[in-house]
């Protein structure tokens, strides 16, 4: 299937669908490897569990508080098919935004970058 523009609620599925790469590759051979490598041993029903059990975490957190009160770093990107939050901050006031030039998959796309980012902003923390 040739790449072209996702029908709405469809881009991840068409990503996936098609034959051809649309784009640079995120990782090396070597490092797909690591991941592919991992998925064959343990499977990918770990990873999609937390996506089984949302109605089930929704009645359980029904009546937490669902501000998050805590100073938090978070990171956006310019690239992703996830939209930013529009009321990020209002439901974590102590928010720090801070954006970067890639996809959806940060620490992959921009390592270095993420990591400074998150070890600068601890920084800033603990000298609150």
């Amino acid at each position: 299937m040739p790449h072209k523009e996702p029908e709405q609620g469809m881009v991840m599925i068409n990503l996936a669908l098609c034959e051809e790469p649309t784009g640079e590759p995120l990782m090396s051979d070597q490092e797909l490897a690591v991941f592919v490598s991992a998925f064959e041993s343990s499977g990918f029903t770990g990873s999609i569990n937390w996506y089984r059990n949302l109605d089930r975490n929704w009645h359980l957190l029904a009546d937490v508080n669902p501000i998050i009160q805590q100073p938090t770093l978070m990171i956006y990107v310019d690239r992703d098919v996830i939209p930013k939050s529009e009321r990020l901050t209002e439901y974590v006031p102590n928010v720090e935004v801070l954006n970067l030039d890639c996809g959806h998959w940060i620490q992959q796309e921009k390592p270095e970058e993420t990591n400074q980012a998150i070890i600068k902003w601890l920084g800033q923390q603990s000298a609150v």
